[in-house]
């Protein structure tokens, strides 16, 4: 017996090479830009959670300088990153900024000084103005600390965070 096909033929179904080759090009255009989104969006998490980290330990540093100069005395400085003072425990204290390292600080006494940022925190800058009462001005010496931060080790951003504080100092 013989069977003849009528209408379409069987082997006419399917994809021909052109619209392949045209489908699998758009597929890798949207999984490259999807992708690139995807890489975009981790890179800037990392930043953000890279700044909060820092501006978070930059806080808690500006804080322990800010309660120690609160009960001190005696406020002096050398230079504009540094300040010397007499601490409520009678000892000198000095706070300091390291350009080298990137970090603030402390000495108490004839001690060494001792880091007290972190180390995923830059410190850019740190500055100290101190304001000493006088007869025209009867009020407690009052020191303003400024701090410039960044996150450290993070090569993609170039961010960074600027903290300002005034103490005043209570007299005894």
């Amino acid at each position: 017996k013989t069977i003849f096909l009528t209408g379409n033929n069987n082997m006419r179904k399917g994809f021909t090479i052109v619209e392949l080759l045209i489908a699998m090009a758009l597929f890798v255009i949207i999984i490259s830009i999807a992708s690139g989104a995807f890489i975009n969006s981790l890179r800037t998490q990392r930043a953000t959670v890279a700044l909060v980290a820092a501006n978070s330990n930059a806080s808690l540093a500006l804080e322990q300088m800010a309660r120690e100069m609160r009960t001190g005395k005696d406020f002096s400085q050398s230079a504009a990153q540094e300040i010397t003072f007499t601490n409520a425990n009678g000892e000198s204290a000095t706070y300091q900024w390291n350009n080298i390292s990137g970090a603030v600080e402390k000495k108490t006494g004839s001690g060494s000084f001792k880091r007290i940022t972190a180390d995923n925190v830059l410190v850019k800058n740190l500055n100290f103005r101190i304001f000493n009462g006088s007869l025209a001005d009867p009020y407690p010496p009052r020191i303003t600390v400024v701090l410039q931060v960044a996150p450290a080790n993070i090569p993609f951003i170039d961010s960074t965070v600027d903290l300002e504080t005034t103490v005043s100092a209570r007299l005894p």
